[in-house]
């Protein structure tokens, strides 16, 4: 959380007081407590110097165990996305690649005779 916020309003963490200085100061047009919705929310900063942006994502549910399930599935497609930019390819799962694999070792056995 730290990160997060430190990212997004351009600040720098101190461990001690002893280090506050200007230089660390992030800004933001609001920070508030949004009772509705248990969080609190940073509003208006400034675009960081990276040019990359953050967001939130609110994840709810009716119970603690389907929040848990749905920000694990957020979590796996949110790795899948940076596994596509970063690499710009993706593979099938399911053992998809193995049946290739194995297909065509088939065809290709079919036209190797003899145990040399």
């Amino acid at each position: 959380m730290v990160d997060f916020i430190s990212k997004t309003t351009g600040c720098t963490p101190i461990a001690s007081i002893d280090q506050f200085q200007e230089s660390k100061l992030g800004s933001a047009q609001l920070v508030y407590e949004d009772k509705e919705s248990n969080s609190v929310r940073v509003v208006g900063c400034p675009k960081p110097k990276d040019g990359n942006t953050t967001v939130s994502i609110l994840i709810r549910g009716s119970s603690q165990m389907i929040v848990d399930e749905a920000e694990r599935s957020l979590h796996d497609a949110l790795c899948v996305v940076r596994c596509l930019v970063k690499k710009r390819a993706i593979v099938p799962g399911g053992a998809a690649v193995e049946m290739e694999v194995a297909q065509k070792l088939i065809t290709h056995s079919k036209t190797v005779f003899g145990t040399d």
